[in-house]
């Protein structure tokens, strides 16, 4: 499955492009599924800029490959460059060293790159709604959280969640680090496994054995997806975030509530273990769990970030001692680069 990873190019190769970026948005905007996007004529020379991806690509950027695959990114004048990711892809670590301008996360864990003084800045939700999971054997006793008391978990150690969890519902567990792959989960009936409920529990119920989840969002540990931009690149090229961010928002949107057959195609050339039915399945659980949308009536919508919300869960990670001291919003997150539809 793994893939090597491209070679980067330096950030200096976006200096004179922004420049021409910004000539090509100065036309005006126009409203596009409610996203403002700018007015452009077609460029005939596009700027460049890279994402890094948090995993191999999967449907869960889906938005990103229907963008690219159906021309966004090039009305916004952008040529955008994705690069695969994996278990040493380090997306986080490749943003904050300028190696790429953009990448994808966990609002929790921007946090906790701030707090550590890495530049790193969300620019935009990907998801409302983490698909974190728990993965388990359907004949596994543990039917909730609080059931977690004195069992073992595989899991990324050092994730907000666990120590949530823990003091949430009083409970003790021990841990296993991830060993990225599911041999062992099938082979041990009693393992409990992290897993995103886009992926693995299709992958094992494929190979025939019987599975359920415990979706940790509904322990009320709910961190945002995120796009995390290159701090000193956005305050360089704001222009450049701003077109990247109204294309992607512009693709999820397109994805999600239209035919993701444009992005399935480009994912199933990039990934050649994604299968139709797990494309359908994952595109089906993201629509059904509203993990991309989020609830319209508590005023999410796609790419939207809430303030308020963040300010709440790093107050969560505060009480956890996650995070050691007060982190002001404009540390890590700049809400200048979404539509204005979704600013207040």
């Amino acid at each position: 499955m793994a893939r090597l990873l491209r070679t980067h190019r330096s950030l200096t190769a976006f200096t004179a492009a922004a420049a021409v970026l910004a000539g090509l948005v100065s036309g005006g905007c126009m409203k596009t599924d409610t996203i403002d996007v700018p007015v452009v004529v077609k460029p005939t020379t596009l700027t460049k800029v890279e994402l890094q991806l948090d995993w191999f690509p999967e449907p869960a950027h889906g938005g990103f490959y229907q963008a690219q695959a159906r021309g966004f990114y090039a009305d916004a004048g952008l040529e955008v460059v994705i690069y695969p990711g994996g278990p040493g892809g380090h997306p986080t670590q490749k943003v904050a060293a300028g190696q790429v301008p953009f990448s994808m996360g966990r609002s929790d864990d921007m946090m906790l790159a701030a707090q550590e003084g890495l530049p790193v800045l969300i620019v935009a939700a990907l998801m409302q709604h983490d698909p974190q999971a728990l993965l388990m054997h359907a004949s596994n006793p543990v039917d909730s959280f609080a059931d977690l008391d004195g069992k073992a978990i595989m899991a990324h150690p050092g994730a907000g969640w666990l120590p949530y969890l823990k003091k949430r519902y009083d409970i003790e567990f021990d841990l296993m680090p991830l060993s990225f792959g599911l041999a062992r989960f099938i082979a041990e009936p009693d393992l409990i496994q992290a897993c995103f409920v886009t992926d693995e529990p299709y992958t094992v119920r494929a190979g025939g054995i019987a599975a359920k989840t415990l979706l940790i969002a509904d322990a009320g540990y709910d961190p945002y997806r995120v796009i995390v931009a290159h701090a000193p690149f956005a305050s360089e090229h704001p222009d450049i975030v701003r077109a990247f961010v109204a294309a992607t928002i512009r693709g999820w949107r397109d994805y999600i509530d239209g035919d993701p057959g444009p992005a399935h195609q480009l994912l199933a050339q990039e990934n050649d273990h994604l299968t139709p039915d797990l494309m359908d399945y994952s595109w089906n659980e993201m629509r059904r769990r509203h993990l991309v949308d989020g609830n319209a009536s508590a005023g999410e919508s796609i790419g939207h970030l809430d303030p308020d919300r963040l300010s709440n869960h790093e107050q969560l990670l505060r009480e956890l001692k996650v995070l050691t001291s007060p982190l002001p919003l404009e540390d890590y997150v700049s809400f200048e680069f979404l539509p204005t539809s979704m600013t207040r």
